[in-house]
């Protein structure tokens, strides 16, 4: 029991990447199986044990394996793992099938959900900032000009901050109105996440 604890504790510092010769002359397969089973890894992981494990010269067993995975599948085809997978991004995992499908499919099409919601309110908050950064600078850029036509002589310079100001200022006009419509979006997303966030 130990030694499946101990292996359970390797095999997740290693990212379940590869298997140690320690690994496979433990040869705890049902705890294998079972881990990669609770963290959703397909059971098609185990071609990649046998090869390495016998490149150390030691055999495998795929029926312990087999069963110790079906264990860790019943354990991870839940709800809340599916919701989990879900609101992290993930793609949709396949190992659950079967009557095991349903519920785990209903928590990932929910957490997938949530996760749209969020990333599109996230998007928007990024474009606003970004966008009140630009109209900022615009309006210096507006600013300074405006000193500088104060004190300038020279007719030339002077009519080419106007011909300046006067697109700085269109443009800023056309930022406001993309502002505007922005904040609107953001509301919007913020009451979709919400009622996603309520509806669990």
């Amino acid at each position: 029991m130990k030694q499946g604890v101990l292996l359970i504790a390797m095999l997740a510092l290693s990212g379940c990447s590869s298997i140690s010769p320690q690994e496979c002359q433990v040869g705890d397969w049902f705890a294998i199986g079972k881990t990669d089973g609770q963290q959703g890894i397909a059971s098609s992981k185990f071609r990649s044990y046998q090869k390495e494990c016998a490149e150390h010269g030691v055999g495998s067993d795929f029926k312990a394996y087999e069963q110790g995975h079906a264990e860790g599948v019943l354990l991870y085809c839940t709800y809340d793992a599916g919701r989990e997978l879900g609101q992290s991004g993930g793609a949709y995992n396949k190992v659950c099938t079967g009557a095991l499908e349903p519920q785990f499919r209903l928590g990932y099409d929910r957490g997938r959900k949530w996760y749209q919601a969020e990333s599109a309110l996230l998007n928007l908050q990024k474009t606003l900032q970004q966008n009140a950064g630009t109209i900022e600078k615009l309006e210096q850029r507006i600013d300074d000009n405006s000193r500088e036509l104060s004190v300038l002589k020279d007719k030339q310079q002077k009519q080419n901050l106007l011909d300046e100001n006067r697109n700085l200022q269109q443009e800023l006009r056309q930022l406001n109105q993309m502002q505007g419509q922005l904040q609107r979006d953001f509301k919007q997303a913020e009451l979709q996440f919400s009622l996603i966030q309520q509806g669990g």
